[in-house]
């Protein structure tokens, strides 16, 4: 969990993680990004309560340096990773849930399920505020997936040059090493929209999507690949299809 000044939301988010603790061996890894705001005390109290929970520095090099920090520090005897941002919620029973059909199928590299749109949150439930508008959107999201360490050690670190772009190019690597990635039909976690969302920088966000998009396509071009795979049509709705319908 990279984190910069998620104050407002961080709590909330790694105890929506901790919720699982009783049914699994958690290391929830929390990545600060050098904040300004009080995230760094508030997980620095959690981590104090739970010893589940690791509190981590980043000098402010961005989230996807921070996003390689914490899967470097992940244990060696680690089975699955997943990630979740500061911002949204863990779905009640994700961690298991997707672990359980992953330790049944050994074919499956990856697991992605579905995301909730949200805007007002229900802090004490850890779920969407019964008012709030929500909206279910589909696609292998970084905060959506578990994935075996294999997978991740093999497609390498995250690009720290992207900005809010780096988990799309993250996961077109993923699809060209032919990786198996499985839909999940269940909610895997609910994704918070708010005033401070990094995506609400829309130029930024398209800009950085084609230059990934880019990317892979003259990789693959160069390996004398051609034709597109199905998943890479569901992989990020642009921004009007994502918030089509929100907040009617």
């Amino acid at each position: 969990m990279p984190a910069f000044n998620a104050g407002r939301f961080v709590d909330v988010a790694v105890r929506s993680l901790l919720a699982e603790r009783d049914g699994i061996d958690l290391d929830v890894i929390v990545v600060d990004d050098g904040s300004t705001d009080d995230t760094r005390d508030i997980v620095a109290a959690i981590a104090a309560e739970f010893p589940e929970v690791r509190l981590l520095a980043n000098p402010r090099k961005g989230i996807a340096a921070a996003r390689n920090t914490g899967v470097a520090s992940i244990r060696p005897d680690c089975r699955f990773v997943a990630f979740l941002d500061s911002d949204d919620i863990s779905y009640p029973g994700r961690l298991a849930r997707q672990r359980a059909i992953l330790a049944g199928d050994p074919a499956i590299d990856v697991l992605y399920g579905l995301m909730e749109m949200f805007s007002v949150a229900d802090e004490t439930g850890m779920r969407p505020d019964p008012a709030s508008p929500t909206k279910v959107i589909r696609g292998p999201y970084l905060q959506s997936a578990m994935y075996r360490p294999s997978v991740i050690a093999a497609v390498g670190q995250f690009d720290e040059k992207f900005r809010q772009g780096c988990d799309t190019d993250f996961i077109l690597r993923v699809v060209e090493k032919g990786y198996n990635l499985v839909l999940d039909e269940g909610i895997a976690g609910y994704y918070r929209r708010h005033d401070a969302n990094v995506t609400l920088n829309v130029e930024e966000m398209q800009r950085e999507f084609m230059l990934a998009s880019m990317k892979w396509a003259a990789r693959n071009r160069l390996g004398g690949k051609s034709g597109i795979p199905k998943v890479f049509s569901e992989l990020f709705l642009r921004r009007d299809q994502i918030e089509e319908g929100f907040g009617e």
